[in-house]
């Protein structure tokens, strides 16, 4: 069935004006005329989603603004449309799902302070939603909110002994000591958990918020089948920013320098990690994957911003706390080089040299181009 674009744009125009004036019901019909004619169209179920709105149909409303927001890749607006109607629905567990979804897309942006808010937001809504937390204490740490993080670290510990992992409780706790050490909150929550206590309180803060809903009638079964769905969120955040990933490796491929194009997958690589999940055993004396991310997060930054000498030592602590990335091993070796320390420069690239991607670029590096 051929798709007729101009009766589309009409729709959609008469549409727009229909919502603008608030006849609700003619502009629910303009947008199904435009739907009709180009169904995965994000912008006109955004339009028959205020139509509905209007109409007081809020379940027809909110499928209308998740099928928007998937057929525009993740479309913030449209997220955060569909956030709110969640929350007056009462669907508490699933609004804070989706500022999950807002801000995994915001820090892919490197919009950090936006994307805290979103997160923070969704903690508010259900206070066991466990990737906020996860990512709330990676980005602090980054930040250098010591604070902040400790209590997102703390959180983290209290979630995962409420589920019954107490080893990982414990080494939530061991990562918060590192960045204070000595902190009597995290002590004591130490102990807690070792003497099989059900729960510590969490410490206080200047700018406390008030205590978190929690999502009401979440089985343990339900909370982790929702935590399961971090991994999609971290898709639909790859999905959302393709178009540019793609423009990245047209532009990758007509560059001639070899050391540039790897320096660029490196990088591509590097920003893949802080998305990939914890699946992995804890090493005894490595540091969580939490603060390997925020140290990588804090590496790229400096790197960015021209400051050589604490880039490596962000790549160096992160690497010595268990990130084995071909990758980080490029990079750290290149900011060795520029930064005229050979030795130690050499050493670096050849461990990147045994992945074939930095093969040439690490050969280059180290004989000074």
């Amino acid at each position: 069935m051929a798709k007729d674009l101009a009766k589309y744009q009409k729709a959609i125009q008469v549409g727009t004006a229909y919502n603008k004036a608030k006849r609700w019901k003619d502009a629910f019909t303009a947008f199904r005329v435009a739907i009709g004619e180009f169904p995965n169209d994000a912008a006109a179920y955004a339009g028959l989603g205020e139509a509905c709105l209007g109409l007081k149909q809020l379940d027809r409303a909110l499928d209308c603004f998740k099928l928007a927001a998937r057929y525009s890749q993740g479309d913030i607006t449209y997220l955060r449309r569909v956030a709110d109607i969640q929350e007056r629905q009462g669907q508490l567990a699933e609004a804070a799902r989706t500022y999950l979804a807002i801000g995994e897309i915001l820090l892919k942006q490197r919009q950090l302070e936006e994307a805290i808010g979103n997160w923070e937001r969704s903690i508010r809504l259900d206070s066991t939603l466990l990737g906020s937390h996860k990512r709330l204490a990676m980005v602090f740490q980054r930040l250098n909110r010591t604070r902040d993080a400790v209590r997102e670290y703390l959180a983290i510990a209290r979630i995962l002994q409420m589920r019954g992992d107490k080893s990982k409780a414990l080494q939530m706790c061991q990562a918060a000591l590192r960045l204070d050490p000595g902190n009597e909150d995290v002590l004591t929550a130490v102990e807690l958990i070792r003497h099989g206590e059900s729960a510590f309180d969490m410490p206080e803060t200047p700018h406390a918020p008030e205590p978190p809903k929690v999502a009401p009638g979440l089985s343990a079964e339900e909370q982790a089948e929702a935590d399961s769905l971090t991994e999609t969120v971290r898709q639909m955040a790859a999905i959302f920013e393709a178009e540019r990933n793609e423009q990245a490796i047209a532009e990758q491929e007509v560059i001639s320098d070899p050391i540039e194009k790897a320096r660029r997958v490196a990088h591509e690589e590097l920003a893949a990690e802080l998305f990939r999940e914890d699946d992995e055993a804890e090493t005894t004396n490595g540091l969580s994957k939490l603060e390997r991310d925020a140290l990588l997060g804090q590496a790229m930054d400096f790197e960015m911003r021209g400051h050589v000498d604490d880039a490596i030592g962000c790549y160096q602590r992160a690497i010595r706390g268990g990130l084995r990335l071909p990758a980080a091993y490029f990079m750290l070796g290149l900011l060795y080089a520029n930064n005229k320390q050979m030795t130690e420069a050499k050493k670096v690239l050849a461990m990147a040299a045994k992945n074939p991607l930095y093969l040439q670029a690490s050969k280059l590096a180290i004989n000074g181009r």
